[in-house]
């Protein structure tokens, strides 16, 4: 009976010190930061909070999940201009006051983790020297909001479940999504597909309605069947020194068999090759050529392969010309003349009614921009397009103190294509998160915009995507969008799984 009465009196003794510790620990509440000049706020917003409240708490600070009975509130702020960061931090009191600020800068996103770990021992040591645990904040009840105001404005319907399109409106400046196709009359999905894929191009067509696609990942080209199902026809893998960038394909040669362009590196030389579908299997037509390919309607009109070089110390030099093939030789004719900032990756050519030539691009920012054809800009986008996960590096050691990499990581554009109609088709990647070099999108739909003379209108675009698009092939012909989609990204254990999936634009 002693033994169990000095047992109850022990634990009485522990619980009471661990009650009086846990009640001497100042709480703290960490609210979603305010993020200026990065891609995908929202998603940064929480990120910051989660990464800063764990850093910020200590033997005397605890971070805590509600405001509710906070003795501290914090604020914080993320700006970014370029590659360089700061991060800012501001404590408040029950009343208001601000009793501590702190801040931390850095000159690349690798510098963000530790300088959020920084950031909060610094604030959490000055909270622990001016502030005395058990102050608690009570929240004010916010105001009833006011009844609104019945509104003239109708808002937009409901999309129908199925639909692939939605239609901005021409006739208001209200947009109802319209149903325009169901997937179930129009649409088609692969099976899943083993790995990461990165490109992919149209074959041969059968008179049957069969057809092919060359279809590519960072080690390998494959063909595809597609009739009911996706059916792999033949494949051929690269050496691991050789990275494929991505596929694009014509008929150069005329005689009804499309050819694919891999765009490949070999190191940190381009040396690309040509391959041919072949009855079940595959026929390589040209190998270790200097180029980087990409297939462009330019205006809307013929498809070819255009194609640029790369210099010594510019990742993509001189001007874009048409591939031509003559013979077994291939030639870099025709030079396209572009923007400042255009290059092969991120342009395009329409033409408005009057016939007067414009040029659009995806600048290093994401953003879509219009130029005359004197070089003028005329409009650009206050969204971002594009995005691509694709990259190549050089190595880059006259920068390694500025960037702290030793390589400099050149990431790939998503191709802008340009309809008969001259309608400008551009994807949308979206749900980015950067850390470094590190990119990752979690969903995506694809745009169509219209030239008005002075911008472009958006005149319709695919239903969102909770996968990230890696590339698309625009069928005018069939009025489809053939899209290829990751929807397991790889990991350590894992190759990661990607789907095409077939939308009707009609």
């Amino acid at each position: 009976m002693k033994r169990l009465s000095l047992l109850c009196a022990v634990l009485l003794a522990a619980l009471t010190t661990a009650s009086t510790l846990f009640a001497a620990q100042i709480r703290v509440y960490v609210s979603e930061f305010a993020v200026t000049g990065a891609a995908n706020k929202d998603e940064l917003k929480t990120t910051l909070q989660t990464l800063f409240a764990s850093r910020l708490s200590t033997d005397a600070v605890l971070s805590v999940d509600s405001p509710v009975g906070a003795d501290v509130l914090v604020k914080g702020s993320y700006i970014a201009f370029g590659k360089v960061f700061s991060l800012d931090a501001v404590a408040k009191d029950a009343n208001g006051r601000v009793i501590a600020r702190a801040f931390q800068q850095g000159e690349s996103q690798d510098e963000l983790i530790p300088a959020a770990g920084r950031l909060g021992q610094g604030l959490a040591a000055e909270i622990a020297a001016k502030v005395k645990p058990g102050v608690v904040l009570v929240p004010q009840p916010a105001a009833a909001p006011a009844a609104a105001p019945a509104s003239d404005l109708v808002r937009p319907g409901a999309p129908q479940p199925g639909g692939d399109l939605v239609k901005a409106s021409t006739t208001s400046d209200i947009v109802k999504p319209q149903d325009l196709s169901r997937t179930a009359s129009g649409g088609w999905m692969s099976q899943r597909l083993t790995g990461t894929l990165n490109g992919i191009a149209p074959g041969k067509a059968a008179a049957d309605g069969t057809r092919e696609f060359y279809v590519a990942d960072e080690q390998a080209l494959r063909l595809y069947r597609k009739a009911d199902n996706l059916k792999l026809v033949a494949e051929v893998s690269f050496s691991p020194r050789e990275r494929v960038l991505g596929v694009d394909s014509a008929d150069l040669d005329g005689n009804g068999t499309p050819e694919a362009y891999v765009t490949i590196m070999d190191g940190e030389s381009l040396a690309s090759q040509v391959w041919v579908a072949d009855g079940n299997s595959l026929k390589r037509v040209a190998a270790k050529l200097p180029y980087y390919f990409r297939g462009i309607a330019l205006e809307g009109r013929e498809h070819r392969i255009y194609a640029q070089q790369m210099g010594s110390d510019k990742d993509y030099y001189g001007d874009v010309h048409e591939l031509v093939k003559t013979g077994d030789r291939y030639e870099l004719k025709n030079p396209v003349k572009l923007p400042r900032f255009g290059y092969l990756y991120n342009f395009n050519r329409f033409r408005d009614g009057a016939g007067n030539s414009y040029t659009v691009v995806i600048n290093e920012d994401g953003y879509l921009i219009v130029y005359s054809a004197a070089g003028e800009e005329l409009w650009r986008s206050a969204d971002k397009f594009g995005g691509s996960v694709t990259y190549f590096k050089r190595e880059d050691l006259a920068n390694v103190r500025t960037s702290g990499d030793p390589f400099r990581w050149i990431f790939l554009e998503q191709r802008i294509t340009v309809t008969p109609a001259g309608e400008v088709v551009v994807p949308k990647n979206e749900g980015m998160f950067v850390i470094g070099n590190n990119r990752s999108y979690k969903k995506s739909s694809v745009y169509a915009f219209a030239w008005n003379g002075s911008a472009l209108d958006e005149v319709w675009h695919t239903k969102q995507s909770q996968n990230y698009l890696a590339d698309y092939v625009y069928d005018a012909g069939r009025k489809e969008l053939v899209a290829l989609e990751v929807v397991k990204k790889e990991g350590l254990m894992d190759k990661g799984a990607s789907v095409v999936a077939v939308k009707r634009l009609e």
